[in-house]
């Protein structure tokens, strides 16, 4: 007879999604971080590592979201890891961050339009729907509106930011 606190294989909880998404975002971002660190020259002129995470791993963002469990333990590394970079290579003068973009125009939209698509909707038509809904700007952002955030924060300007999780996001977090 088993102890009651003992559980089969079959109660026991599948954690090989957890584990594939670990490697997928969390080891992939350290191995990441660890080869830039190689490259950016020890010569005090610095330089930057920029992640991009998701909404839905930060709760002080965003609302839990069980969906995202499994994705979420990956992109909870990098977040949590970014943290510790930031402070161990501040002396070199290298800021590190993670940005979080909201509702980005995107290609990939494509096969959300089937899961969340209204009968008849175009992808333009959902979008426009979703910030009229989620985005309190109003205004659904475009790669530039990240590309000109990441290069703020690798700017002079922004070398002074670093162990940070931004959201860009029109608001969508609040």
């Amino acid at each position: 007879s088993s102890s009651s606190s003992s559980s089969s294989a079959a109660e026991r909880a599948n954690l090989e999604p957890l584990q594939y998404y670990q490697r997928l975002y969390g080891d992939a971002w350290i191995d990441l971080c660890e080869r830039s660190l190689k490259r950016i020259p020890n010569d005090g002129a610095g330089g930057s590592i920029i992640g991009t995470s998701s909404p839905g791993v930060n709760p002080a963002l965003y609302p839990p979201d069980r969906s995202y469990s499994a994705p979420g333990v990956g992109k909870t590394i990098m977040e949590y890891s970014m943290r510790i970079y930031a402070k161990v290579v501040a002396k070199r003068n290298i800021n590190v961050n993670i940005v979080v973009p909201g509702l980005v125009q995107t290609h990939g939209w494509d096969k959300a339009l089937k899961k969340y698509g209204k009968e008849g909707e175009t992808i333009d038509d959902m979008l426009e729907r979703l910030v009229d809904v989620l985005v309190p700007l109003k205004r659904l952002l475009v790669p530039r509106d990240i590309g000109n955030v990441v290069a703020f924060l690798c700017s002079p300007a922004g070398r002074f930011i670093t162990g940070v999780t931004l959201p860009v996001d029109g608001g969508m977090h609040n």
